[in-house]
């Protein structure tokens, strides 16, 4: 089958979608499609878009990740409690897991490489527990 292109007509309606998109990725990072190339892509080719029609480093720091910790963070949460399922992915697989639930943010490469590397979360026992919880 074979689908035309879809035109997104002017500075607003671009806007629109990519706020949409950021905003519904966020609500729900273990969605199927948080993790998507295909919306990591359509999100990657609006904010550069944003970025060619708004010149200067407004959008430029607005993708910087640093500037969006709280999403980090829910992200780093996402990859802790699902780190067992991605076992059979490889690193390069991982890598660009991490980066589509990122898009369209831009990590430095260290800490791309940290959530690359996460591993879940221990979860606590009873031999964990203190003796007092015991009793």
């Amino acid at each position: 089958m074979d689908v035309g292109a879809v035109r997104v007509e002017g500075y607003y309606e671009v806007l629109a979608l990519h706020r949409y998109l950021f905003e519904c990725k966020g609500e729900d990072i273990s969605s199927e499609y948080a993790a998507s190339p295909f919306i990591a892509a359509i999100q990657n080719r609006l904010a550069d878009a944003l970025e060619a029609a708004d010149p200067g480093s407004g959008w430029t720091t607005w993708r910087a990740a640093d500037g969006h910790q709280q999403r980090v963070d829910a992200i780093r949460q996402h990859l802790e409690s699902t780190a067992s399922r991605r076992n059979g992915m490889t690193r390069e697989q991982r890598r660009a897991y991490v980066q589509d639930l990122l898009a369209p943010l831009r990590i430095p490469e260290d800490q791309l490489t940290e959530l690359v590397d996460i591993q879940a979360a221990a979860v606590p026992t009873r031999s964990t527990d203190s003796p007092a919880e015991d009793r």
